[in-house]
C-alpha cells in the first residue's frame, strides 16, 4: 500500500463533513457577550478535526506514521538537509545537554517573542527553549498535556487545561517551583458556565501587550455545544488569574478550534463546519463577534492574521481561506497543493506564510501562490504536523508527533 494510500485511509476519521461550497448569508449573525444567544440557522452536523490532545495515547508514535519504503510522494522528502528544505533540529536531539524530548512526544504549540526567545510545548509537560543559539528542554513539573503558550512580559505561561496552568517568572504563594521554574496552579476564578458541558481545550492565543488571552475548546461529547469562546487574565488587583466569559455565538457550534489576532482589540475565530467569528474589542470590558462566511463546511483548524482587515484559515481536505477586510464572504483558495488536512497556519506577512499538516505536509505562501516544502531526513515516515511559528522571513520552525523541523536546519 502506498503512503498516500495508507494516510488516506488513516485520516477519513478527521474528515470534516462538506455540505457544498456555497453557504447561507444566512448563518452571519451578530453575537454578543451577554444574555441568552439569539436563534440562528445552525450548520450541518458533520465529523470534524479532532482536538491539539490526543487523548490518552498522546505521546504514542502511530505506526502508520511509518510506511513502506515505496511511495508517491518521495519527491518532498529528500535524504538531505539543504537551504531551502526544512531538516530536523531541536529538543529532539538526542546532543542536547542534560537530554531530549522522548521521540514519543507530540509538539502542540511553538510561540516565541523573537528568534532568540522561543517556547515549544506538547505531551507529558513537554516545554523547551531556545535561546538564539541552542535549545534547553525546560521542566514543568507537570504531566499534563501542554496546548497553550501565553508569553506577556516577564511571564511564561503554558497549559493543556485552562483551569489547571503552570506559570514562570511570577510569585505564586504555596505553589511550589519545578527545577525549571514553573509553578502549578489553578486560576482563582472560573467562570460558572465554563463547567457546562465538559470540554476539549484546543487552542489559545494573547497579541503582545494584551490583558486578555483568547481560549478556543469543544465539548467532551459529540452530543453537545459550546457556548462560546473564553478568555483569561491575571487580576491587577489581587495578581492571580481568572478565566471568564468571551463571547457567545448565535448558532449551535459543535467546537471552536483557532483563534488569532494581530491586534489587541480584533480577534479571529475559526472551528468545525466552516466557523469564522471575527471578534470586536477583544481587549476590553465588552467584546462583540459577528459570524462571517467561510464558503465552506469543512472543519478549519487554524487561523492566522496578518493584520486586522486580513487572516489566513486552514482546515479539512486542504482547504485554504483568506478573508482581505471588505464584505462578509471570505475568499476561496483554489490552487492548493495537498488534500490533506491542514493543522495550523502562521506567516510573517501577507509574502510569507507557511501551513502545515497531517502526513507531514508542509505548504509555503509566497504572495502569488501555494507550494509544498520538502522535508530532509524523514526516510519513510509521514508524522503528522500540528504547530508552526515563525519570527522572521526564513526563520521557521514546525513541530508535530515525534519531529522538530527549521528551515535548512538552523538552530
Amino acid at each position: 500500500m502506498s503512503l498516500r494510500n495508507r494516510t488516506s485511509t488513516r485520516a477519513l476519521w478527521l474528515a470534516a463533513g462538506v455540505a457544498g461550497a456555497g453557504i447561507s448569508t444566512s448563518i452571519l449573525l451578530a453575537c454578543a457577550t451577554d444574555g441568552p444567544a439569539p436563534a440562528g440557522e445552525a450548520p450541518p452536523q458533520g465529523a470534524t478535526l479532532p482536538s491539539a490532545d490526543g487523548g490518552g495515547d498522546g505521546n504514542a508514535i502511530d505506526v502508520a506514521d511509518v510506511a513502506d519504503a515505496a511511495c508517491d510522494d518521495c519527491e518532498y522528502f529528500p535524504a538531505t538537509c539543504e537551504a531551502d528544505t526544512l531538516c530536523t533540529t531541536g529538543p529532539f536531539d538526542p546532543a542536547l545537554p542534560g537530554g531530549a524530548f522522548d521521540v514519543r512526544t507530540r509538539i502542540n504549540v511553538i510561540r516565541g517573542r523573537s528568534a532568540s526567545d522561543v517556547w515549544v510545548a506538547g505531551t507529558a509537560g513537554a516545554i523547551a527553549h531556545f535561546d538564539g543559539t541552542s535549545w534547553t528542554l525546560s521542566a514543568s513539573g507537570t504531566q499534563e498535556t501542554l496546548s497553550a503558550l501565553w508569553l506577556a512580559d516577564g511571564m511564561e505561561m503554558a497549559f493543556g487545561r485552562p483551569e489547571l496552568l503552570v506559570t514562570r517568572g511570577i510569585d505564586v504563594p504555596d505553589a511550589g517551583v519545578s527545577p525549571g521554574g514553573w509553578s502549578s496552579h489553578a486560576p482563582a476564578s472560573i467562570a460558572s458556565s465554563y463547567e457546562r458541558p465538559a470540554k476539549t481545550f484546543e487552542s489559545a492565543w494573547a497579541a503582545p501587550g494584551a490583558e486578555w488571552l483568547w481560549v478556543a475548546s469543544r465539548p467532551a461529547k459529540e452530543s453537545d455545544t459550546v457556548d462560546g469562546i473564553w478568555r483569561m487574565h491575571r487580576s491587577a488587583a489581587s495578581g492571580q488569574f481568572e478565566l471568564d466569559n468571551g463571547v457567545n455565538l448565535p448558532v449551535a457550534v459543535t467546537g471552536v478550534t483557532g483563534v488569532h489576532s494581530s491586534s489587541a482589540d480584533v480577534l479571529w475565530a475559526v472551528g468545525d463546519n466552516g466557523l469564522a467569528v471575527r471578534v470586536t474589542g477583544a481587549d476590553g470590558d465588552q467584546p462583540a463577534c459577528e459570524m462571517f462566511n467561510s464558503q465552506t463546511w469543512n472543519g478549519l483548524r487554524g487561523v492566522w492574521a496578518a493584520s486586522d482587515a486580513e487572516a489566513w484559515a486552514v482546515g479539512g481536505r486542504g482547504t485554504i481561506r483568506r478573508y482581505v477586510g471588505s464584505g462578509s464572504d471570505w475568499d476561496v483558495v483554489s490552487d492548493v497543493p495537498t488534500n490533506h488536512h491542514l493543522n495550523a497556519v502562521w506567516g510573517t506577512s501577507s509574502s510569507d506564510i507557511w501551513a502545515v499538516g497531517e502526513g507531514a505536509v508542509v505548504l509555503h505562501y509566497d504572495g502569488a501562490r501555494w507550494s509544498r516544502v520538502k522535508i530532509a531526513g524523514l526516510g519513510p515516515r509521514r508524522p503528522d504536523l500540528y504547530t508552526v511559528w515563525t519570527a522572521a522571513p526564513g526563520h521557521v520552525w514546525i513541530g508535530g508527533h515525534g519531529v522538530f523541523f527549521s528551515l535548512g536546519g538552523k538552530p
